[in-house]
């Protein structure tokens, strides 16, 4: 008798999922769109640690500063191998917030722009 109730009540907690399973599948759709953001190159940040921050896109340039791990920057253009950015917070190196200048493209993470 216990083995027919229990398997009545797993066939009907099974189908009530089943049946609630699609709604919910339905309202986690926009959800997820929503928290999307959408791509820009406002996400990237420094790779590496002692970055040089020049003053043209040139390793032979002058150097204005150094960024580090996480930095958090803008990407304004790129031109070739070297982007030009401008700091969107102070700096870990001491360059203040707004500071632009030329950091070689394989020194940047690039924007992240995807959801979870």
């Amino acid at each position: 008798m216990r083995r027919i109730s229990l398997a009545l009540t797993t066939v009907a907690l099974i189908g009530t999922a089943a049946l609630a399973a699609p709604a919910q599948a339905a309202t986690a759709a926009p959800q997820r769109a929503a928290a999307a953001k959408p791509c820009n190159a406002d996400n990237a940040a420094i790779y590496t640690d002692g970055t040089r921050l020049r003053t043209k896109a040139s390793a032979s340039s002058g150097v204005k500063g150094q960024l580090y791990f996480k930095d958090p920057i803008r990407i304004l253009s790129k031109s070739g191998k070297w982007d030009y950015v401008q700091l969107k917070a102070k700096s870990r190196g001491g360059l203040p917030k707004g500071t632009r200048g030329y950091v070689a493209h394989a020194n940047i993470i690039p924007p992240y722009c995807g959801g979870l």
